[in-house]
């Protein structure tokens, strides 16, 4: 279960990284120009890698929708749906509501593919600053971080959950495999142009609160009506 501290460093953590990049948002033009040569992004060109990336998106779209459908068996057979619940709720207000709905829908950042520093059209503009460069799903923050966070965390929950009827090696195997992809996916945004390092880190950090708080509103019911 989260402490108050845990929460309370995710703010901090928010907060530090939103003045680092606030500070020096120079650092995103950085860190994506790494990745960018005078023919675009290669990354994005290479087919494993988005295949990949797609697997990894289809199963952020089915977690939620099994976790529905586990939730709705468990209110059938009158049992505890509290975890099933927690993990619905961490999708529909994490990447949903706040991610999708909210920031990405509003704030107005460009993408790294569409600013002129990377042959687009648009201005850059810092994390923290609202914008007018973008119209629909942009950039501030990522979606898929967003989403393989919410994954990641309920991957890493269900294998919790059901540890004791899990071989040893499958449940190190699950948690190194569900961490790896969020890795992999955070890599995957900047490095093909779509997000600035700070979109990523940004939605990591949100989502990770967003889990905590809700955890401390939910999860203690679902451990206890196990």
């Amino acid at each position: 279960m989260p402490s108050n501290k845990t929460i309370a460093s995710l703010v901090g953590l928010i907060g530090v990284t939103l003045l680092i990049f606030g500070l020096w948002p120079g650092i995103d033009l950085a860190v994506t120009g790494y990745f960018y040569e005078a023919t675009g992004f290669a990354i994005k060109q290479k087919a494993w890698i988005e295949a990949l990336r797609n697997t990894l998106w289809n199963a952020t779209l089915l977690m939620p929708l099994l976790a529905l459908f586990l939730l709705a068996v468990a209110l059938w057979r009158k049992t505890s749906g509290w975890f099933w619940g927690y993990i619905l709720a961490m999708f529909l207000i994490g990447p949903g509501l706040v991610v999708n709905a909210g920031f990405k829908a509003y704030w107005g950042r460009a993408r790294p593919f569409n600013v002129i520093d990377f042959g687009g059209q648009a201005q850059f503009t810092p994390a923290w600053q609202i914008s007018d460069q973008c119209a629909k799903n942009c950039s501030f923050v990522s979606g898929e971080g967003a989403g393989t966070t919410a994954l990641t965390i309920a991957v890493l929950l269900i294998l919790l959950r059901y540890r004791q009827r899990i071989a040893a090696p499958l449940y190190r195997a699950g948690q190194t495999l569900a961490i790896a992809s969020l890795g992999f996916v955070a890599w995957q945004r900047v490095a093909s142009g779509s997000h600035f390092l700070s979109d990523v880190l940004l939605s990591i950090l949100l989502i990770s609160l967003i889990a905590a708080v809700l955890a401390r509103l939910m999860l203690n019911q679902a451990t206890s009506s196990r």
